[in-house]
């Protein structure tokens, strides 16, 4: 007998064989293998192997574990020697997963159908459930509208500055003569706007930079993961009473 049989090749039996078809199978192999009637060799090793095949096959979920094990061996010989992916019973178990998953709309309508709840808690739970999917919406549009402000200010003050460009380097070199010539402090004293008004020219150039971050940081999945994976549905989970 071929050691590298399967359990279900070992007992002579289909991957499909019924409790009772095991128990009758085993027993036939056993008395064939068993030690003390066959003398040979090999009779120690199969025989043992016989008894791992029964423990395997007439416990449920060793059973299934050891199925999927063996789905899993053809579906790997099958790519090795054809070259040819193919779809495992794990994807088609994970796509039709995929397609049974509802929305929180279609969850909250059964729970209105069949939930085991009072009238009233029902209608405080759709009332929240609409409060907080008007919030997350309100937010969302606010997210984006400041995304785009910011983007457009941005674009608005690169835009002035590389206009007003001559005039501001003009500026510059004569505050810096300023400075030499009088020193920083008689300078400021007899021109007190300018170092504001040095700040904010600096300040409003390092602006044009910062806001598209800030606009592209508004808009990254990361943000709106976070207001609907965990704002919008943990506020719906409370509202309906939702339990993990």
């Amino acid at each position: 007998m071929d050691n590298n049989l399967n359990y279900y090749e070992l007992l002579g039996l289909k991957q499909n064989a019924s409790e009772e078809e095991i128990k009758a199978a085993y027993k036939k192999q056993m008395k064939k293998w068993h030690p003390d009637i066959n003398k040979s060799n090999d009779a120690t090793t199969i025989s043992s192997k016989i008894n791992e095949a029964k423990e395997i096959l007439l416990d449920p979920e060793k059973r299934k574990d050891y199925d999927e094990y063996l789905d899993k061996k053809i579906l790997e010989n099958y790519e090795k020697y054809t070259k040819v992916k193919k779809k495992d019973s794990y994807n088609t178990k994970k796509e039709n997963y995929e397609q049974e998953k509802v929305t929180k709309w279609q969850y909250l309508n059964e729970w209105l159908k069949y939930a085991k709840v009072s009238f009233i808690r029902k209608l405080f739970g759709t009332i929240g459930v609409l409060l907080e999917s008007l919030l997350c919406f309100i937010i969302k549009h606010i997210l984006i509208i400041l995304s785009y402000v910011s983007f457009f200010v941005s674009y608005f003050i690169r835009l002035l500055y590389s206009y007003l460009s001559p005039i501001l380097v003009i500026l510059f070199i004569l505050s810096v003569g300023m400075f030499l010539t009088n020193g920083f402090n008689q300078t400021t004293k007899d021109n007190p706007e300018i170092v504001p008004t040095i700040a904010i020219i600096i300040g409003m150039y390092v602006l044009s930079y910062v806001l598209p971050v800030i606009a592209k940081n508004l808009l990254s999945p990361k943000i709106f993961d976070l207001l609907y994976n965990k704002i919008d549905i943990t506020l719906f989970k409370y509202c309906v009473g939702y339990k993990d």
